[in-house]
């Protein structure tokens, strides 16, 4: 396995352990502080949609968006965890809700922030360059769009942290069907996302499931509940294909949440290891359709229903053990992975599908400059890597993580659509009595396991991840790593 960088120094603290050190304060048990806030982030005029090929334009929104944000403190130690119904979130965007908190609090520490994105894809483009977006007075281009929602995010924040005050915190698990694998494989040892399992061929569903449904519980000194965090590994793709802003299923959960906790509750949803997940299960269609129609409910209200179940069954046992100074370790670096290997088959292919879109766009500039844009891109990242690796067979990619203890649980971050099995392997490694894993907390591709890839399809090929097997391996590793050194 080859040697990569990881940006951190090994520091002795007051309590007499040795801990990982990067930028932030870690200390010793002290009493907990929690500060919660939700903001409405909503685009206030047409943006372009994210998650799809072809261009979507929402001009009415289905429902808002929210950035829904928890503040933590013990001691010196400080965290900030803000859950966005977003898609992703590209390095340009989470420096500008840095450095919005930055101006309007320099209190905060701005670099122990772990944003999240929920994965929707009803969600506003945040890619600048983008082409095909409209560019009139009713449009927000992607720059007003980072801008307006760094701003209302921003604000999120720092009311988070005016309202901190001391509090306790529980935690629980719970187990439920929420994610679904979406690869079907078949005979001849090929997969495909979405797959048809009603055919002679069909043998399995290619990945894991992890039906783990994390609860994370904080309250004010009066036992209230001030927040509650869920972790299930599904992403927000229920409604995924529409062309209207829409939170997808995390806005009935926490509607849900509400109603049974209180209309103040902030409720952050988190995404675990998921990309090989679906909120849309591959089997047993008819029984499901059947089941909700006589519940007389949609697809997002059935998986809020089974995440409600499981928080609120958590809640009854987890609320007997309240922690009010649980031990706040915080630890963000920068892992330096492998880029994907890049055949010369796969090279000579993306090289002639590049090629071949360069052509139609030539004979037909008007084309549908979305589609045409993202299939000459798909194929050209192909054709870059590759030659980037022929120069340099060691080239890495930067990837910043973060790994938070908080009494016995930890909290782990990656910012890829890190599929499912990636996050089991950091889980049963633990040292923490509870894991939750976070993806999606950047701007990251797909990762795919060694046995996807030999299956081939969207989600496994060289165009859809940046990352492979050996990078997934090691950021599994290294995440651990990190664990231990926190609980020593």
């Amino acid at each position: 396995m080859k040697r990569f960088l990881l940006s951190v120094v090994l520091k002795t603290v007051s309590c007499g352990a040795f801990v990982w050190l990067a930028g932030s304060a870690l200390s010793c048990p002290a009493e907990l502080q929690v500060g919660a806030a939700s903001v409405d982030i909503t685009p206030n005029k047409a943006v372009a949609l994210w998650g799809q090929f072809g261009l979507r334009l929402s001009t009415t929104p289905d429902t808002p968006l929210t950035a829904n944000v928890v503040a933590l403190q013990s001691g010196d130690a400080r965290t900030t965890f803000v859950s966005l119904d977003l898609l992703q979130l590209p390095e340009v965007f989470v420096q500008a809700v840095r450095d919005a908190v930055a101006k309007k609090d320099a209190a905060i520490n701005v670099q122990n922030i772990v944003l999240t994105a929920t994965h929707t894809h009803t969600a506003p483009v945040l890619r600048p360059g983008t082409p095909g977006i409209p560019v009139n007075d009713q449009t927000m281009t992607v720059e007003e769009t980072i801008a307006y929602l760094a701003d209302k995010i921003s604000d999120g924040i720092v009311a988070a942290w005016k309202n901190v005050a001391p509090g306790k915190m529980a935690y629980g698990l719970d187990r439920n069907s929420i994610g679904f694998s979406r690869r079907a494989v078949y005979a001849n040892g090929s997969a495909q996302m979405y797959g048809n399992t009603n055919r002679p061929d069909f043998v399995h569903l290619e990945g894991m499931d992890d039906d783990d449904v994390g609860s994370l519980f904080f309250f004010d000194q009066q036992d209230n509940v001030k927040a509650i965090v869920v972790n299930v590994a599904c992403p927000s793709q229920v409604v995924e294909g529409q062309s209207a802003i829409n939170a997808d299923y995390w806005l009935p959960v926490r509607e849900n949440l509400q109603a049974r906790y209180g209309a103040g509750v902030v409720v952050l949803g988190w995404g675990g290891a998921a990309g090989d997940m679906s909120p849309r299960p591959l089997l047993h269609k008819a029984a499901n359709a059947r089941m909700r129609a006589l519940r007389g409910i949609n697809e997002m209200q059935e998986l809020a229903r089974r995440i409600d179940l499981s928080v609120s069954q958590t809640f009854e046992a987890a609320q007997k053990e309240k922690f009010p100074d649980p031990v706040l370790k915080h630890v963000a670096v920068t892992l330096q992975l492998p880029l994907n290997k890049i055949s010369e088959t796969q090279y000579q292919e993306a090289l002639a599908a590049y090629n071949k879109v360069l052509a139609q766009l030539e004979a037909d500039p008007s084309c549908a400059p979305r589609v045409a844009f993202m299939a000459r891109d798909w194929h050209h990242g192909v054709v870059k890597r590759y030659e980037q690796l022929q120069k340099n067979p060691d080239a890495t990619y930067p990837v910043e993580i973060h790994v938070v203890r908080l009494g016995d649980l930890v909290v782990c971050s990656n910012p890829f659509e890190l599929y499912c099995e990636y996050g089991v392997r950091i889980k049963a490694r633990s040292k923490a009595t509870q894991t939750f894993i976070l993806q999606m907390s950047g701007f990251g591709s797909y990762l795919p396991t060694a046995r996807a890839q030999a299956g081939g399809s969207y989600s496994a090929i060289p165009q859809s991840n940046i990352i492979g097997p050996e990078g997934g391996q090691m950021l599994v590793d290294k995440t651990v790593e990190i664990i231990e050194e926190l609980w020593k």
